[in-house]
């Protein structure tokens, strides 16, 4: 195990995984909602690892990305990314296009760039999610920046927002998810006048949140006190 996992006991890592796995559950629900059709979510895969094996997870790092940047604050400080490779980044404009979330430039974004502002409605609906998951596990209040859109392969992206805090950070927690979007209704098979039908479609994302070095301890803490309250052994 690296260093930067050691910071955690098996346990506390256990936790994280749970509160990231109802944060995907969650995060299904706000898609259906947004996008006005089914969707399900495939079991997350979560990962704790330092910040700089991150790109080690991506299928290809070297593939361009929609990546949605924030930043954390609250009771817990640091960075976080909704990360969506190119191939699932296409879809979901398109799914967004039927949807009617339609196309506006929004800060951060460059020209030509407009069709992904339905990708950053998005992932500033699913941070938001994730971080309620956090505070309803361990009572930890959490709120994103502004979220600003950048295309690129991902390390560059990674740097970039890096460099520009003064904020040490060297463990992150990233959420490996897979959407399958579309298909039948869901039962019963009553189809109100927005609902979009869809053929089902794989639609792959990573959530990415890199917590300050001084974020850490709170973080431990909140988790022993989410231990307490579930009543874990």
């Amino acid at each position: 195990m690296s260093n930067n996992t050691q910071l955690f006991t098996e346990e506390q890592m256990d936790f994280i995984r749970e509160m990231m796995n109802i944060g995907a559950g969650n995060a299904a629900t706000a898609l259906q909602q947004l996008l006005q059709c089914p969707v399900d979510v495939i079991i997350p895969r979560v990962h704790i690892l330092p910040v700089a094996q991150v790109t080690s997870i991506l299928d290809n790092p070297i593939e361009p990305v929609a990546c949605v940047r924030m930043g954390m604050v609250g009771d817990i400080g640091g960075a976080m990314f909704f990360i969506v490779p190119e191939e699932s980044s296409e879809k979901l404009v398109k799914i967004a296009e039927k949807a009617q979330m339609g196309t506006r430039i929004l800060p951060g974004q460059k020209h030509g760039e407009e069709d992904f502002s339905a990708i950053v409605e998005i992932g500033n609906i699913l941070s938001g999610v994730y971080l309620a998951a956090v505070h309803d596990f361990c009572g930890l209040n959490i709120n994103h920046t502004v979220p600003v859109l950048a295309v690129d392969m991902i390390q560059p992206l990674l740097d970039e927002a890096l460099i520009k805090t003064s904020i040490q950070m060297h463990t992150s927690v990233l959420v490996e998810n897979e959407f399958m979007i579309g298909g039948p209704p869901v039962e019963p098979v009553i189809l109100i006048e927005h609902d979009i039908v869809l053929e089902k479609q794989s639609i792959k994302t990573f959530m990415l949140m890199i917590p300050s070095a001084e974020s850490i301890k709170p973080l431990i803490d909140a988790l022993g006190q989410a231990k307490k309250a579930y009543g874990a052994a």
